[in-house]
């Protein structure tokens, strides 16, 4: 594996040693920012956002600023893991990151750019990501992760549509499509990612627990998934999405029981990552239920996928794989484990929000929101030092 240039090796450099450092750390801070300019639109505060549409503005950044920060910090270091091959270090790391910047900046102050610009700073992104990723995964011809590749791909061809809808080169419609897509296919990733790492982190914490695993339900529950979403895109499918979300989230559901969560109570650790499944496998279902029962279940099914199972899974790798990269012990940091219990208020909140009457509704989505930014705050709070420090065994990463 080839390693960082010299001058990212000093101690002060360690924040840029790997991708998971500088990329979890803002996107938890972004995404903590993100949540407050939020409540101030919803509070009828004027931003210069791009684009000026608050919902679209929101659901943009959430999805292409902060759960693509994580999963680039994922990615890169994973990638150099499974492939044993450099992804993005030291200097190449650093302008990734300031792309990601810019492209954050440029959606925030929309009104002082050109439109063209923002649009190509934004998209950006994504391509680049790919490349670091795919150069090693290539190399080193593993073929398991391809599939990961093709998503990013998607990814970024949804950036690009929703980019060309609202400036008007596509047709407006085209914008909340790019925007379901994206969901769809961050949802798949978990999915996929969710059945390497939950069940290999539970065993080998928890020997004792005894995994069942198929790999014929496991390509069952992603195709069941897979031929939901492609029912969801396509209008002249959509009588069919009723049964198969039911039946996506109930064989995700039984693949998920397959794993033990319920013996890893004991352990925060463990068990918000089994949570955040169990919100994928609710969200599946809910999408099913929104074809038989009169009600905003869409809204509730999006909002399990995201503030459900995104940002738990989000909480719950992030805080694991920032303690094993720097050499520490998967030992939580003391109090933790109450930033996965406000971040599981917060997704009830929200998810509640639809079905209450609208004053009610607009205190839910606030407190849904303040939950969540503290869950997150705390994450910064003790883990901070840990990003921005070498590792404790003083090795490099």
């Amino acid at each position: 594996m080839s390693s960082p240039s010299p001058a990212f090796q000093r101690p002060q450099w360690a924040f840029f040693a790997t991708g998971f450092r500088p990329f979890f750390w803002l996107g938890a801070t972004t995404g903590c920012i993100l949540m407050f300019l939020w409540v101030l639109l919803l509070s009828g505060v004027h931003l210069n956002i791009y684009p000026s549409l608050p919902i679209y503005w929101h659901a943009h950044e959430m999805l292409f600023g902060f759960v693509t920060a994580i999963i680039a910090g994922f990615l890169l270091t994973a990638a150099q893991n499974w492939t044993g091959r450099s992804t993005a270090t030291g200097p190449f790391l650093f302008l990734l990151v300031l792309l990601w910047v810019a492209g954050r900046t440029a959606m925030l102050f929309g009104n002082q750019f050109p439109t063209l610009a923002i649009m190509i700073v934004d998209i950006a992104f994504l391509p680049c990501l790919f490349f670091f990723i795919a150069r090693p995964v290539i190399a080193a011809k593993h073929t398991r992760s391809i599939a990961l590749l093709i998503i990013l791909a998607v990814l970024t061809g949804c950036n690009l549509l929703f980019h060309l809808g609202w400036a008007g080169y596509l047709p407006i419609t085209i914008v909340p499509l790019a925007l379901q897509v994206t969901v769809d296919m961050i949802t798949l990733l978990m999915i996929i990612l969710g059945g390497r790492v939950i069940p290999f982190f539970t065993h080998n914490a928890l020997p004792q627990i005894n995994i069942h695993q198929s790999v014929w339900l496991d390509r069952l529950a992603i195709a069941a998934v897979i031929m939901l979403f492609i029912a969801e895109a396509i209008p002249s499918t959509m009588i069919f999405v009723g049964p198969i979300g039911l039946a996506a989230g109930g064989l995700n559901l039984i693949r998920l029981l397959g794993w033990g969560g319920y013996k890893t109570l004991s352990q925060p650790i463990l068990w918000v990552l089994h949570l955040g499944y169990l919100w994928i496998c609710a969200g599946l279902m809910t999408k099913g239920i929104d074809a038989y029962l009169p009600g905003d279940y869409r809204s509730i099914a999006t909002h399990l996928l995201t503030v459900g199972a995104m940002s738990t899974l989000i909480l719950g790798m992030t805080s694991r794989v920032s303690l094993g990269h720097t050499g520490r012990r998967l030992e939580l940091p003391q109090g933790m484990s109450r930033a996965y219990l406000l971040l599981a208020l917060a997704t009830i909140a929200r998810i509640s929000a639809p079905l209450l009457p609208h004053p009610i509704t607009t205190a839910a989505l606030f407190l849904s929101a303040g939950l969540w930014v503290a869950a997150f705050m705390l994450f910064l709070f003790y883990y901070t030092a840990i990003l921005w420090q070498p590792r404790t065994d003083g090795r490099l990463g």
